[in-house]
């Protein structure tokens, strides 16, 4: 009897042993990923992190009650009302840390008030965990120092003898390292074990940190805290940055990817020499060879700080070949990628990048989208710029993201272009699509109506900004100056500048006096130029290498070309000012006012000893000088060294024809060459008139000059002589 009963069941169990296994199967999922378990080897917080549940939930109920509050509101406010929410909830002792913990996650906003109430409602010691680390965290951000100290020292003692847990000694050091007193911060911290006695440099004391405290910190922690101390190393002595790389490879800490980004902050244009080659090596010298968007990302940074935008280009790109292209899916690593392809004047690479965005369906930020409009507009591209707006605007997603500022990069191009009338069909646009006007648009229209000499179109602007309750800056005034200044209207441009001092709290800056300045220079009133530059002086506003430039303009404009090297001198002295380009230029223009080629060419030796590399205007003024002077070998020794192209033997001497010892002395040099091609190059025109001019000065049987034109030719392929100078040249 029983053993039909017994075969039905074994029958039964046979046919269902799929669900049944299907059962066992997540049974065991289940247990394996929603297990509360701590991982291997991770500290529990003292008040038991295996069950958070009830505290969580009845967190999310703190926290809704609380959120209307408004962020500021009065500390005893909030204490009251978390007191009465935590009663509501019927939050017990045993709970109630985790519960606040889960507090702050779920609020996540920054509240000095509320952090002051979760810690009164905390009591002491805070023994959990993730309570104290957001607490510290937000007692940080708000530089609530003495709030900090004690909290911190309180979670310290209940740690005596053990490594301080995940997070907290992070903590601790970027809280010393953000201290305007390291020492007093480390004292004041009384970390067990540290000895941080006696005075010393800020390096020292790093050396301190870095040997006595964080052997006290935790494993996982320990990298995070090296990053910490390297980032404040970089910024403030990045000479020491190698000292701190020693001492995380004494630990076990190997240079990864955050390693390298943070040793790029340090690469400016003001750093060593040799800083960059050594960040450079680091990143060659990762065991982990791959690279993520934030090192690629930190690499293009760089780029544009450094001005070594080529060079380092060539490098990230090196680099992408050889880890793998990493698949860039952030709109900020996309933006920084088209501001360094911008700044190299490679218009194919931003808009590869663009479309590269485009493809992979990345939504692009507000910032993305600024960097590729301006990446187009300051490339000489305003209609590729002011497209990608009108794509921006055509999409739902992206619409909201064009502004005042994406739209004035576009004007300004179009300014810059002289495309006035753009400017104005674009203005007219941005009037129909009520966009919201800055003081900054308003600049740039006004900016425009200096240039294209349409004074008319400024008042209306002004009264613009005037209903609009606009209120005019410094740079408004400058720019209506400026304008004043172009349409040769002296008198109304130094009444604006009085009516500023009388009637606003702006100062002049130096811009502005330059305005006034160059308004003086371009008309060749001196003694006028002469009283802005000694008001300000009595503003005591240092003048700069623009101000030297147009002193010297004002000199050669006023037919004073020997004043113009004696101000130039005179404010170089006083104000300890390295001259640029753009004086050494103004100055080399005076010379030739003077009619003096050998001062015209010591200025020039001047400029390249000072490694100032000159540009197409400075060789243009030497050259054309030669012309009327028939200066025929000093012309070719010139043109070459513009070019780039090998110098045959330099010998100086004297006469109209004749090489400066001084500038004998410096050529050839690496410095001396002109850009070969953009706006600062050495125009065609330029090398066009030269080869006629030797084409008709040259001495029968001269065989130099139909080498220096295949030379030149080779070195430009797309230059074109005219048939009658090629025959001339090939005669000879």
């Amino acid at each position: 009897m029983m053993i039909e009963p017994l075969h039905m069941i074994w029958e039964t169990l046979l046919a269902a042993k799929l669900e049944i296994s299907v059962f066992l199967l997540a049974a065991a999922l289940h247990l394996l990923l929603f297990s509360t378990r701590a991982p291997p080897g991770k500290a529990k917080s003292k008040l038991g992190d295996d069950d958070r549940t009830d505290a969580v939930s009845k967190a999310v109920a703190v926290a809704r009650g609380l959120k209307p509050l408004r962020i500021g509101a009065a500390k005893d406010t909030v204490r009251k009302e978390l007191r009465s929410l935590l009663r509501e909830q019927q939050v017990a002792p045993s709970e109630l840390q985790a519960t606040l913990a889960n507090v702050l996650e779920n609020l996540s906003r920054g509240d000095s008030q509320l952090l002051g109430a979760v810690r009164d409602a905390a009591g002491s010691p805070v023994q959990d965990l993730k309570l104290a680390q957001q607490l510290l965290r937000g007692f940080l951000n708000y530089k609530d120092r003495r709030d900090f100290e004690q909290l911190f020292q309180e979670v310290e003692s209940q740690y005596r003898g053990k490594k301080l847990p995940h997070g907290i000694g992070a903590l601790a050091i970027q809280f010393a390292l953000a201290s305007d007193n390291l020492e007093a911060a480390l004292a004041r911290l009384r970390l067990d074990g540290a000895r941080f006695n006696g005075s010393g440099s800020n390096w020292k004391l790093l050396e301190h940190l870095m040997t006595d405290f964080i052997p006290l910190i935790d494993d996982h922690s320990i990298q995070i805290c090296f990053h910490r101390i390297l980032d404040s190393v970089v910024k403030n002595d990045s000479d020491r940055c190698w000292d701190v790389l020693k001492h995380m490879e004494k630990r076990g800490c190997h240079p990864n990817n955050v390693t390298c980004s943070i040793l790029l902050k340090g690469v400016q244009k003001d750093m060593k020499d040799d800083y960059l080659k050594q960040v450079m090596n680091v990143i060659d010298s990762r065991a982990n060879k791959e690279m993520d968007e934030v090192l690629l990302g930190s690499l293009y940074e760089a780029c544009i700080r450094c001005g070594q935008v080529k060079e380092l280009l060539a490098y990230v790109q090196k680099l992408r070949e050889e880890t793998g292209m990493v698949s860039v899916r952030s709109a900020h690593t996309v933006g920084s990628i088209i501001r360094a392809y911008g700044a190299d004047q490679d218009l194919e690479g931003v808009w590869a990048t663009w479309n590269d965005m485009k493809a992979k369906n990345v939504i692009p930020s507000r910032i993305t989208l600024g960097c590729m409009v301006e990446a187009l507009a300051s490339n000489n591209d305003p209609e590729g710029a002011y497209d990608i707006i009108q794509q921006a605007l055509a999409e739902p997603q992206t619409k909201g993201l064009v502004n005042a500022v994406t739209y004035s990069s576009v004007l300004k191009s179009f300014n810059h272009q002289k495309s006035f009338h753009r400017v104005w069909d674009v203005y007219d646009e941005m009037i129909r699509g009520k966009v919201e006007f800055s003081v900054t648009t308003y600049n740039a229209l006004l900016d425009v109506c200096a240039r294209s000499g349409e004074i008319s179109r400024a008042e209306p602007l002004l009264k613009e900004m005037a209903v609009q309750g606009i209120t005019p800056n410094i740079i408004t005034y400058g720019t209506v100056i400026k304008a004043y200044c172009s349409a040769n209207r002296l008198d109304q441009a130094f009444a604006v500048f009085s009516d500023m001092q009388a009637n606003t709290d702006l100062h002049p800056d130096e811009v502005t006096y330059n305005t006034l300045l160059d308004g003086c220079a371009r008309y060749g009133s001196f003694d006028r130029g002469l009283e802005v530059m000694a008001d300000m002086k009595k503003a005591k506003v240092p003048p700069s290498n623009y101000t030297l430039s147009v002193i010297a303009k004002l000199a050669n404009r006023s037919k004073k070309p020997k004043l113009a090297f004696q101000m130039v001198e005179e404010l170089r002295q006083e104000f300890k000012i390295k001259l640029n380009m753009h004086v050494y230029n103004n100055l080399i223009q005076a010379a030739t006012c003077d009619n003096d080629i050998m001062k015209a060419q010591e200025t020039f030796a001047k400029m390249l000893s000072h490694r100032v590399r000159p540009d197409g205007r400075t060789y243009t003024l030497l050259l054309r000088f030669c012309v009327p002077r028939r200066a025929h070998a000093l012309s070719v020794i010139l043109l070459r060294t513009a070019l780039g192209l090998k110098q045959d033997e330099l010998i100086s001497g004297k006469g109209q024809d004749a090489l400066h010892p001084t500038l004998a002395k410096v050529l050839p040099s690496q410095w001396a060459t002109a850009p070969l091609r953009g706006n600062n190059a050495l125009q065609e025109e330029v090398i066009l008139d030269m080869l006629d001019f030797l084409s008709r000065q040259a001495p029968p049987g001269d065989f130099c000059l139909p080498r220096l034109t295949e030379e030149i030719q080779k070195a430009l392929p797309n230059l074109r002589l005219p048939k009658s100078t090629m025959s001339r040249i090939f005669e000879h």
